[in-house]
């Protein structure tokens, strides 16, 4: 014997109700329970420098307006519940989303704002502040030049990796090159490329900087030598 399921709000036969208390048919339980919670206004921050967009705390690669989406209404998915976006750019040049929401033979729907907003990265401000760990010295015999653009070539690669490798200045003296390199990993990168093409002499030093919560702060000082 089959028995059949009436919804107590619309009066419809149907085989499923939904809810806890007050079970209702998939097409009134929407109007009376959200399958999301969508605020009105969602806010979205990305760098002004390099595009990146903040999630969670950190900086990640959304540079696309569908990808910024995407990655921002996550946040706002529940289980069991299908989303899709639907956005565009209204006559006051506003961004309006309207937010498809599926689960079981149940559909809702949401339009909200996104406000975009722009501040500078950790990362982009130490590079234009020229913050740098290791100073890097190019010294030796040889002609440094050609050296000296297969380093920056091998900096530029780093960064395209990762934003928080990079290449703060180079100085030209009499002396050679200096160069002043934002992290421990990037130095490493681009000794183990002066090893593998030229085997040059290279030491360690430190040099005194300052202090830092009442203990001395020292920068990485690499001499590599081509002789």
């Amino acid at each position: 014997m089959k028995f059949t399921k009436f919804c107590p709000m619309c009066g419809r036969e149907t085989e499923e109700l939904y809810g806890e208390e007050k079970k209702l048919c998939a097409e009134c339980y929407p109007e009376k329970n959200d399958l999301l919670e969508i605020p009105p206004v969602v806010d979205i921050t990305l760098c002004g420098v390099c595009g990146r967009m903040r999630k969670s705390g950190e900086w990640i690669e959304a540079y696309s307006m569908q990808e910024q989406l995407m990655e921002r209404f996550e946040k706002f998915g529940e289980e069991d519940v299908e989303m899709e976006l639907q956005f565009w750019e209204d006559d006051e040049e506003e961004i309006r989303v309207i937010v498809h929401a599926f689960k079981g033979d149940m559909k809702d729907e949401f339009e909200t704002r996104v406000d975009f907003h722009q501040e500078q990265c950790r990362d982009c401000s130490k590079f234009q502040g020229g913050f740098y760990k290791v100073k890097l010295q190019l010294r030796g015999d040889k002609q440094l030049e050609p050296i000296s653009n297969d380093l920056v070539d091998e900096a530029a690669e780093a960064t395209n990796e990762t934003r928080k490798d990079f290449l703060a200045n180079i100085n030209e003296n009499d002396y050679g090159y200096d160069f002043y390199l934002s992290t421990e990993r990037i130095t490493k990168k681009i000794l183990s490329m002066l090893r593998d093409e030229y085997d040059p002499e290279i030491k360690r030093s430190y040099e005194l900087i300052g202090e830092e919560n009442g203990e001395e702060v020292y920068r990485n000082v690499v001499s590599v030598r081509m002789d």
